[in-house]
C-alpha cells in the first residue's frame, strides 16, 4: 500500500516537473542549427522529480507570500 502511494507521488511529481521543463523550453529560443533537446534534463527530472517538485512548490509559495506581504505594506502606507 505504501509503495503504491510513493510510486504515485513520484509519477505525479515527475509529470509536474516535466510540465515545468516544457514551459521553460518553449520560452528559450535557439536560432542555431542544433536546437534544443532536453533529453538529459528529462532523465534527471524523472530521477529526482519529487525533490525538484518540493523545491519548486516551496519557492513558489515563498514568492507568493512575499508579494502579498509587500502589497499589504503598500496598502497600509496608503491608508496612513
Amino acid at each position: 500500500m505504501l509503495q503504491n502511494i510513493l510510486v504515485t507521488i513520484w509519477i505525479l511529481s515527475a509529470i509536474y516537473c516535466l510540465y515545468k521543463l516544457y514551459k521553460r523550453s518553449k520560452m528559450s529560443s535557439h536560432d542555431g542549427v542544433i536546437g534544443y533537446s532536453p533529453g538529459l534534463e528529462m532523465i534527471m527530472v524523472i530521477m529526482i522529480g519529487p525533490v525538484l517538485a518540493i523545491i519548486d512548490i516551496s519557492l513558489t509559495w515563498i514568492r507568493i507570500y512575499k508579494e502579498a506581504e509587500e502589497a499589504r505594506r503598500r496598502a497600509e502606507n496608503k491608508n496612513i
